[in-house]
């Protein structure tokens, strides 16, 4: 007897019941939480097998026949899974909360620290040779397209791509230099 014509005085096949009850956490994992271990799967599939056989296979004896029972077993499986969600969201303490995400600079200190990462930048520039403040200039202050900086400069766009990179790593260098002064 397979479970869509499921029936509570005839005898279940417990096999497809496995199948369609593990098919349909699936679903509510994926809804509920996105993404799931194999192990979660597995413990709810059978929490929500032994809940469906207990007392005599109570909840079982309570489908109705107006529904299919993938449909119903289903909405059984989603309710069970949120509520395990839930329960689990609420049982998060502020302990296990990382306390610095919670705080945050005033204003002031974002300003102070802005001004200091500017001068830092501004001495760092002050080491390039002409043909890389040029680009710096083109590609982050005028934001011009890679394409347009690669013809004022005579070269491929690809070659604009790997100064830029060599840009950006040399002036790192040298704004890291300047802090540890």
């Amino acid at each position: 007897m397979s479970l869509p014509d499921f029936i509570p005085t005839v005898p279940m096949d417990l096999e497809q019941l496995l199948r369609d009850v593990y098919e349909a956490v699936q679903w509510a994992c994926l809804t509920y939480r996105g993404c799931v271990r194999r192990d979660e799967l597995d413990d709810f599939s059978q929490q929500i097998i032994l809940k469906l056989i207990e007392d005599n296979c109570r909840r079982l004896r309570l489908f109705n026949q107006s529904f299919s029972f993938k449909t119903w077993l289903q909405r059984v499986v989603d309710h069970h899974v949120y509520k395990y969600f839930y329960r689990r969201s609420q049982a998060e303490s502020f302990d296990d909360v990382d306390q610095r995400a919670l705080v945050y600079s005033p204003l002031q200190d974002r300003d102070i620290y802005a001004t200091e990462q500017q001068k830092l930048l501004s001495r760092a520039l002050g080491r390039l040779n002409e043909q890389e403040r040029l680009l710096y200039n083109l590609w982050f202050v005028s934001e011009l397209a890679p394409i347009k900086i690669a013809a004022a400069f005579g070269t491929e766009v690809r070659i604009v791509y790997k100064r830029k990179q060599t840009l950006v790593l040399k002036l790192t260098r040298l704004v890291q230099t300047f802090q540890r002064r």
